[in-house]
Formats: structure tokens, sequence, C-alpha cells
């Protein structure tokens, strides 16, 4: 599970964290405190990618040591924000949320690629990262920023961790998986609206925290019928695909809800669907991650760092034009049409057999 929690704090608490203290609270981006946020939000799930081996390599030698200054800077960044007071103009905040946030996102990609290392276990540990995820959501309800230190708490066991030296190339040959990020934009996108319609009023947080509980059973649910990760199993593109609709189309029912009866976005209801939409994609992409056709996950965890953002910028036309928010979804139709397209086919087949 410690390798789960690593996997997921960024994506999950970091980017949902400061993007609420941004939209929620308030951003000054006419000075260098603003934009520094951006550095680990978009920056660093972009470059890690690119990094030559040898970089990865000193960063994996020194992972525990990063999880450790992850978690002083955390404790750092959290201690002025405990109750919800969010300094804009801060430069010492923006720099300490910064550092823990390039932290996270360095130490999540390292996750990556060893949780894609281990196939053979199952996804139980999931299933216990996110509801840890949950209890962190469900405690924003009296202290809105505490995601941040959520961050710094899964750091935690990754000192402890054992970071296999021989995994730093996993997941550098990353296959193109546009319908999951196109998925992970549509859902953030979806998941953020209960947050930015309430704004200073956390009752959104026991909310999102039902979202991420109801994932967690996804991932249960998925332990329980037997689906085991073993090398034989993974990267079927029926279970991804499989995986990936079924989301879609809960998620769109929920769209479709909402902008049908636009209060739908604060019912439990919601965010219970949204929840298993979410769960079947976490089980997606880490069912395509192992081998050398893996998704990394920086790129589909971008793309829900997109989703949260382009939701809360739309989200008062959302209130006029309740309709509007099904246009989220049209990306990862047309994802998906283009998975089932022959030049799709083609490519996944040269994937398969380069020679």
């Amino acid at each position: 599970m410690r390798a789960r929690l690593a996997l997921l704090q960024f994506p999950l608490l970091f980017c949902f964290g400061v993007l609420v203290g941004l939209s929620v609270y308030g951003a000054d981006f006419g000075s260098v405190s603003g934009y520094l946020y951006v550095v680990p939000l978009l920056l660093g799930p972009v470059l890690l990618p690119r990094l030559r081996p040898g970089a990865l390599e000193w960063l994996r030698r020194h992972v525990r040591k990063l999880a450790a200054l992850g978690v002083a800077l955390g404790a750092v960044a959290y201690r002025p924000l405990h109750l919800g007071f969010w300094d804009k103009q801060s430069l010492v905040q923006s720099v300490a949320v910064s550092g823990l946030g390039l932290v996270s996102v360095v130490v999540g990609w390292l996750a990556v690629t060893q949780v894609a290392s281990h196939p053979e276990r199952t996804p139980a540990p999931l299933a216990g990262a996110l509801a840890i995820v949950a209890v962190f959501f469900f405690l924003s309800r009296w202290y809105p920023l505490i995601p941040i230190l959520g961050v710094a708490l899964c750091l935690a066991p990754a000192v402890t961790l054992r970071w296999d030296a021989e995994d730093t190339a996993v997941g550098r040959h990353t296959g193109r998986t546009p319908f999951l990020s196109a998925l992970a934009f549509y859902l953030a996108a979806e998941l953020g609206q209960v947050v930015w319609d309430l704004g200073v009023d956390s009752s959104w947080g026991p909310q999102v925290a039902l979202a991420f509980a109801t994932a967690a059973i996804v991932a249960m649910a998925w332990w329980l019928a037997g689906a085991r990760v073993t090398a034989r199993a993974l990267g079927h593109p029926w279970f991804v695909a499989g995986a990936g609709v079924a989301a879609l189309l809960i998620a769109g029912a929920a769209s479709v809800a909402t902008a049908w009866q636009p209060s739908f976005v604060l019912h439990p209801l919601r965010q219970v669907l949204l929840g298993l939409a979410i769960g079947g994609l976490i089980v997606a992409v880490l069912t395509r991650m192992p081998g050398s056709d893996a998704v990394t996950g920086q790129g589909v965890w971008l793309w829900f760092t997109i989703g949260l953002a382009i939701s809360n910028v739309y989200s008062m036309q959302l209130e006029a034009f309740p309709a509007g928010r099904l246009a989220f979804a049209l990306p990862a139709i047309g994802a998906f049409l283009w998975q089932q397209s022959p030049a799709a086919q083609r490519h996944r087949r040269e994937l398969a057999d380069p020679a």
C-alpha cells in the first residue's frame, strides 16, 4: 500500500488541495508567488518522462531522502493553512507548497515505476490507499486545506519503502493512452464541480470523500472478483477498454442528470456515480501499466489536473448553461472512437510486434 499511496498522493491530494487554495481562497498571478504553484502542477508531469536514465537513477538512489524532505516541507507548508488561512501574496507559502509539490511529483513518478514492476500484486493495497485519500477529504469539512498535509503523511511511508534500483527504466517507453487521459480530464472536471459550487462552504469535503470511498470499493470488488494482477493478465485491451467505457457511461449518466437538474451537483448519488467511474479509471490505468507498453500514469494525472482547473474556469458559465458540462465528455468520446479506428489498431499491432 505504501507504493500506491506514493503514486496517488500527487494527483488526488496535492493537485486537488492546491487548486482549492488557488480557486476558492485566491490566487495572485500578478506576482512570482502565483506562478510558483504552477511549476509542480504542470511542468513536473511533462518534464519527468523526458529525463535521461542517469537522472532517473540519481533520483531513485535518493528517493528516501526526497520523501523525508517532502514530509518536512509538508509540515512547514501546512502549519499556517490549518484553519483555511491562504495568503495568496505570500512568497514563503508559495515556495513551501511548490517545494512540496516538486517532491510529490518526483516520488509519485518513481512510485509508478515501482508499482509497474510488480504486476503480481493484488489490488487490495489500492483500495486501502483510496480509502486513506477519502479520509483526508472527509476531514476537509473542518480543515479545508488538509489534503496538503495529506501529501506529507502519504510520503512518510515512502521513506521506509524498499525502492528497487532496476525499476528505473520501467515506464519510459509509454504507449499512447489518449482515451484514459481524456477520461481522466472528464472525471476530474465533473468531480470538481461540487467544490466550485460550494466554494468556502467546505461541506464539499465529505462529498469528495464519498467519491473516493466508492472508488476504493470498486478496487476491492475487482480484487474479490478474482481479477488479480498477474503478468499474463495485464494490459489486455478488452479489460482496459471495458473498465474505461463503463466509467465513461456512468459519468455520462451523472452529467446528463446534472444538466437536466443542476441541483443534482450536490446530491450524494452523483458523487457515488463519479466514484464508480474514478474507480474504473484507476483500475484501467494500473492494469495498463506493467510491461514495455506501460502507461506511466503521469500523462493521465496531468489531464486529471487540467480537468479540475478547466472545470473551475467555466464553473460560473455552467450555472447559466447547465448543459454545457456535457462538452467535457467530448474528448473522451472522440478518443474512444479513435481507439477503435483501423489506424489505432495498426499502431497497437506495431507496438506488440515492432519487427
